[in-house]
């Protein structure tokens, strides 16, 4: 008979799923755990803080398409993770985190950290278990990790009592499975898919919008073929940037209708091919025409219709709907619409040269983004964070390839300070990959203290601060109010310093013309490394207008 801790066994479940990272903070509710995941040759990284460590995770799913595993001690380590779980469980990415908690014997007597963490949990998961014995362990999270991948993704919660993560149970007598989870995705229905084929046969100025269950699906090879096939225009949103790369010819690039010429595009068309995306603030469906025809595809049956009725809506996975369109349509081309799109976004971006090209002080944001984007190569893994910040990057900046675009908008949460966390999940999973955050000030101070993660693990990135010293998206249009603004201003930072003190690198950028030469000198550190470049405080995306 073999003993083995419960934290072993759970250690070891992870590793028969294939997980390599746990993020996560130690406690001694989940010591166990974590030395399990050790001796199992899962790489611990420990962090400063939970949040963070539930941001990792979603950046690892982010940049690979497989859920991330978080961990943090009972009572406040686990309240702590609670952004990161609503951020993916609103942005729909899969992780799994898990907690400890007071030992079952000590329910309810005022014992360390003991806490009703599962029913403030519940709302923000898929799925959340306490596990009351320990030879159950490998059942409920084997459960965990099907509800956090199955159908649309999202966050899975399980808490092990620290009594049943030390004590031991027979290894022998517990039930194992090499595999928790099994690959059986729904396509569509075919009636249903033959009427999509027909409004697209019937199409003079289609265009195609795909969303986050392309990288889910991991359906970017699909969706490029579908695309070249029909030769239909394409924008990409939140995760799957970059499936088809902004630099293809028939990729317009992002679809936010704060973008005038995103909404052109949707005034213009007649057939809006809407695949595994939803409305929200960056897509908003009153922007839709009423003549608009409209086929979606979703995993979710229920979605189909929200926002705005289709005129086909097919529940499927996006991956083998692609697969049963690009079988039963014909190769057709709309060279002339595609061209018009592609004219009207260069004539966009030329109406915006004085601002990429400008040599003010302090310098402009768009100027900015024009020096980061000769770095930005088929290798590299750009996020994006911030207010401002965020909105100039996700306009301005190239998406290169799946899963080389992890942005704060991959969520409808709207959460600052994931740039950090995701830059260091990225680089742990692509190290072969150059890792290049753009972030504001504020967002950047939010999750600064994991610059000493990345340091203690050797996890190089290059950290570029949009720097104006304020809450920049609030202050601008909210300080002609009443005449005033209320905790809008920050100060002018030197966070290069507080990176260098930590042992990175650091630079200092006042004048465009040596944010080049900056970012070239923080790469070649080999460290992880801040670029922190002032910009002008009275320039904005002017998003309070739209």
């Amino acid at each position: 008979m073999s003993k083995m801790t419960g934290g072993a066994l759970a250690a070891r479940v992870l590793k028969n799923d294939g997980v390599k990272f746990l993020f996560g903070l130690v406690g001694g509710h989940i010591y166990p755990i974590m030395e399990g995941c050790v001796e199992e040759g899962i790489r611990v990284i420990d962090v400063r803080h939970e949040e963070s460590a539930a941001h990792m995770a979603e950046g690892w799913a982010l940049a690979t398409g497989k859920p991330g595993v978080c961990i943090g001690t009972a009572g406040p380590g686990f309240t702590n993770m609670l952004t990161g779980i609503a951020n993916s469980f609103a942005g729909g990415t899969p992780i799994l985190a898990m907690a400890g908690h007071a030992s079952i014997h000590e329910f309810d007597t005022g014992a360390l950290q003991d806490f009703n963490q599962i029913d403030v949990v519940k709302p923000m998961t898929k799925f959340a278990r306490t596990v009351y014995q320990g030879n159950r362990i490998p059942e409920y999270m084997g459960m965990a990790l099907r509800h956090a991948t199955g159908g649309r993704p999202g966050p899975a919660f399980i808490e092990i009592p620290m009594d049943q993560a030390f004590g031991e149970v027979d290894a022998d007598s517990v039930y194992l499975p090499d595999c928790h989870r099994m690959q059986s995705p729904p396509a569509g229905n075919p009636s249903e898919v033959e009427r999509a084929l027909a409004l697209i046969a019937k199409a003079k100025k289609p265009v195609i919008i795909a969303g986050g269950g392309i990288w889910w699906s991991q359906a970017y090879k699909e969706l490029q073929e579908f695309v070249e096939k029909t030769g239909i225009p394409v924008y990409t949103r939140s995760s799957a940037r970059g499936s088809v790369p902004d630099d293809h010819p028939l990729c317009m690039g992002p679809g936010f209708t704060f973008d005038p010429s995103f909404r052109n595009t949707l005034n213009e068309s007649d057939l809006l091919i809407m695949l595994s995306t939803r409305f929200g603030f960056t897509f908003n469906a009153q922007f839709l025409p009423q003549s608009l025809k409209m086929i979606r595809v979703d995993i979710e049956p229920a979605e189909l219709c929200t926002g705005r009725t289709p005129d086909v809506g097919i529940a499927g996975d996006v991956k083998l709907v692609l697969r049963q369109f690009i079988s039963g349509v014909k190769k057709v081309s709309f060279h002339e619409w595609a061209a018009q799109l592609k004219e009207a976004r260069k004539q966009m971006r030329q109406m915006f040269e004085p601002m990429f090209t400008s040599d003010q002080i302090p310098i402009h944001p768009l100027r900015l983004c024009r020096e980061i984007t000769p770095f930005i190569d088929k290798n590299t893994i750009l996020c994006t964070d911030g207010g401002d910040m965020c909105v100039w990057g996700n306009l301005a900046l190239p998406a290169v390839g799946p899963g080389q675009f992890i942005s704060l908008v991959s969520s409808i949460f709207g959460c600052l300070g994931v740039g950090i966390p995701y830059a260091i999940a990225a680089k742990l999973a692509h190290p072969e990959k150059k890792v290049i955050v753009t972030t504001g000030d504020g967002s950047f101070g939010l999750t600064l203290m994991e610059f000493d993660t990345a340091l203690r693990h050797n996890v190089p990135f290059v950290a570029v601060i949009g720097n104006d010293a304020c809450w920049g998206m609030i202050e601008r249009p909210l300080r002609n109010r009443k005449g005033i603004t209320v905790g809008c201003r920050l100060a002018p930072r030197r966070y290069d310093k507080i990176i260098e003190a930590m042992g990175g690198h650091g630079e200092f950028v006042e004048r465009p013309q040596d944010i080049g030469p900056a970012i070239q000198r923080a790469l070649d550190s080999g460290l992880p490394a801040c670029v922190n470049v002032m910009i002008d405080p009275e320039i904005g995306p002017g998003l309070q207008e739209m």
